[in-house]
Formats: structure tokens, C-alpha cells, sequence
């Protein structure tokens, strides 16, 4: 005869379960504590991982609800984990590490436990920017304010994260400018009614009133909805490429730091010069422009990956180390030491997800699972070794 544990282990193991069987794991849910749960959830998160093999999406999502059900925090949070096959993995291992987050699954076999990696605890971006008005002079502006600002040419609107411009009909072009610094994102309405997300460390300049061309300039990273309008071309700059819409949403990353900047079409069609090179996208398409040769090539887009920013998560599928500690520098706006040998850095792939919303020291701790060690020093992050 089967104790109870050893038949929770079979039925969260096969799929499908049979009438019988959910009936059984429906009562054991509502039986049982959080702690049993979470050992058994740990174990096989261990065992599941070393073989290959998913857990049952239902499986986890039913355990993980009935945890935080059954504990104060509540901080323990599972979602899907998309791997190349297709198939979703779950990260059972937050709770078992004591820390409310989600944790990636790197290709690499089980891992220790965690070591302590910082004493200053470093809070994720939130929404805080600097609007640079025509005259030259700057209001800042975060998350907890709501005001109305008036000039000769426009009325805008502050609701917390968000700028709303009404336009006023001038003949005279005059220019706003908004900011993100690093550990900061913003949103603005223009007065067409195009919506424009900013991430961190990036600026879009734009007129007050558009006329014949609705044209803007970006440096870093924005997801761009555009208020359809035939006669009025909307051009987005980037240096000395263009993306030119009607009405679309799109996605331009163009960050300094990074060697190429990256247009990404989510619905409509744009078309992306760059010189004589022009490409016309599709949806689901993306043009890559490296920025030391400037070439342009066209290739299919990994949307979840590139709107990760937008729904609130790092997506770390193939994403390797130094590219992910230059998004951490944007986002928590830290500085990155690397003392670790160069090649072995680069080498580190990840996968999975994690929240934008956790704090750095929970970032860290899950880069301490994977045994790379870091130390953060005031708002400094030195990496200073990484294993395989």
C-alpha cells in the first residue's frame, strides 16, 4: 500500500490524470500544509530538472496556489517557464529557497544552496523621468505625482506614469523631450494619440504639434502603439536609421551599450532604412542593424523575448550573461565590474524567467544558485567568479 506521498509524487508525474485521481490530489490540497508541499514541490523540481523532464502545468499551478494560501507571505509566485521544446517548466525551487521570486532553470545539472551576496538591498525600476520643455526648462516627474502643466503650445497631463499631451495649434515647431535615467520607465501619450513606453535609460524628443510628418527620435529602448493616419506618416529616428509606420505597434531597441539596435514589428508593417538598405517588415519580423559595420539583416523575432520589458519579466531564453548584466545596470542602475575570467562569462547561458519586480539581492541569490558569485558594494555589482 502507497503512503500518501509516494501517490502525490505519481499523480503530479503522469499526465493526463485520471477522474479518480484529481479527486484524490484535490482533497490532499486542501488537506495538507504548506511546508509538506513545499518539500515534496522542491524534490521534485530536483528530480524533474535532472531527467528532463516537465512538471504538469495544472500540477504546479494547483500546489503553488494552495501554498500561498496557507502561508503569511504569500510571496511565492510560479508562472511558466518556456524552453525551446516547447514545453513549460516550473520553478518549484523558490520556496524551497525561502525567497518569494521566481528562479531560472539554467542548462546545467542541480544546485546549491544559496550563500549570502549583499548587505544593501537595491529596489527595481519604477516610473521616474525628466520632461525637458521647449524653453529649456525641466520638471521631474515619478510615480506619485498627478499635475497639469500649460504653455503657449500645449497642455499636458501627469497621471502618475503617463503624460497626456492636448496639442495646441501653433505654426512654430517646438520640441519635448522626455528621460528615463537608468532604474526608471515612462509612458506619454502624444497628441496624435500614439502611445509610447519608454524602458530605462532611454529619450524620445518629439514635437508639441505634428504636422506634416509625425516624426520623433529615440535613443535607447520604446514600444511604440501608433494612432493610425494615412496622411501623416509616423518616422521614428535612430542616428541615421528611420522607421517609418502608418499605424502599427512596434518595438526599437537602440542602447549605446549594445552592439546592435533592434526593430521588431508586433502588429502592421513598417519599413526600416538605414542609408540604401531599406527593409520592409512583417509581423513577427525584426531588422537587425550592427552597429560597427552597418549592416541590416531581416530575421525572425522572438516576441515574448523582446517584449519582456513591457510585461513586467527579464526573458532570459539563450540570453547570456553579459547581456543580461547590461540590462540589471539599466534597470536597478548599477554599476558592472567583471573580475571573473572574460571567457567564462561570455560562455553562461540562461533560460527561463523572472520577475522585474523583485529586488537586486533576489536577482543575486539566484545567480548564487547558479554559481555565479558576485558582490555588491553600495550600487556597484562585481562579478567575481562563475562556474560551470
Amino acid at each position: 500500500m502507497k503512503n500518501d506521498l509516494q501517490k502525490l509524487q505519481e499523480i503530479l508525474s503522469s499526465v493526463p490524470r485520471t477522474e479518480e485521481e484529481e479527486l484524490w490530489l484535490k482533497a490532499y490540497l486542501e488537506r495538507t500544509d504548506a511546508s509538506e508541499l513545499q518539500d515534496v514541490a522542491a524534490a521534485m523540481f530536483r528530480e524533474h530538472l535532472a531527467e528532463g523532464n516537465p512538471l504538469p502545468e495544472g500540477t504546479s499551478r494547483r500546489m503553488w496556489e494552495h501554498i500561498q494560501a496557507s502561508t503569511e507571505s504569500g510571496a511565492a509566485t510560479v508562472i511558466p517557464l518556456k524552453r525551446s521544446n516547447k514545453k513549460y517548466w516550473w520553478a518549484a525551487a523558490a520556496v524551497a529557497t525561502g525567497i518569494g521570486l521566481t528562479i531560472p532553470i539554467l542548462r546545467q545539472q542541480p544546485v546549491p544552496p544559496p550563500a549570502a551576496v549583499a548587505t544593501k538591498n537595491i529596489s527595481p525600476a519604477s516610473n521616474k523621468a525628466v520632461l525637458t520643455l521647449a524653453d529649456g526648462s525641466k520638471i521631474a516627474l515619478n510615480d506619485t505625482a498627478s499635475q497639469e502643466i500649460n504653455t503657449n503650445t500645449t497642455h499636458i497631463r501627469q497621471q502618475k506614469g503617463q503624460l497626456q499631451y492636448s496639442a495646441i495649434a501653433s505654426h512654430v515647431p517646438t520640441f519635448n523631450k522626455l528621460e528615463t535615467p537608468r532604474g526608471g520607465v515612462f509612458q506619454v501619450v502624444l497628441p496624435d494619440g500614439s502611445h509610447v513606453w519608454l524602458n530605462a535609460a532611454s529619450s524620445l524628443k518629439y514635437p508639441v504639434t505634428f504636422t506634416n510628418k509625425r516624426i520623433v527620435e529615440l535613443e535607447g529602448q520604446a514600444y511604440f502603439d501608433i494612432a493610425a493616419n494615412a496622411d501623416q506618416p509616423f518616422i521614428v529616428k535612430v542616428h541615421d536609421m528611420e522607421v517609418q509606420v502608418l499605424g502599427t505597434s512596434f518595438d526599437v531597441m537602440a542602447y549605446q551599450d549594445e552592439t546592435t539596435i533592434n526593430t521588431t514589428l508586433v502588429s502592421g508593417a513598417v519599413k526600416v532604412k538605414q542609408g540604401d538598405n531599406n527593409q520592409l517588415l512583417h509581423p513577427g519580423q525584426q531588422t537587425i542593424l550592427h552597429t560597427g559595420n552597418r549592416t541590416m539583416e531581416v530575421q525572425p523575432a522572438n516576441l515574448d523575448k523582446v517584449l519582456a520589458w513591457r510585461n513586467g519579466h527579464f526573458e532570459l531564453e539563450n540570453t547570456d550573461l553579459p547581456a543580461f548584466l547590461r540590462q540589471l545596470s539599466r534597470w536597478y542602475d548599477i554599476e558592472i565590474e567583471v573580475a571573473a575570467p572574460a571567457q567564462l562569462v561570455a560562455a553562461k547561458k540562461f533560460g527561463g524567467q523572472i520577475g522585474r519586480d523583485m529586488n537586486l539581492n533576489d536577482v543575486l541569490k539566484i545567480l548564487e544558485l547558479y554559481n555565479i558569485h558576485c558582490q555588491l558594494t553600495n550600487r556597484k555589482l562585481t562579478i567575481l567568479s562563475v562556474t560551470k
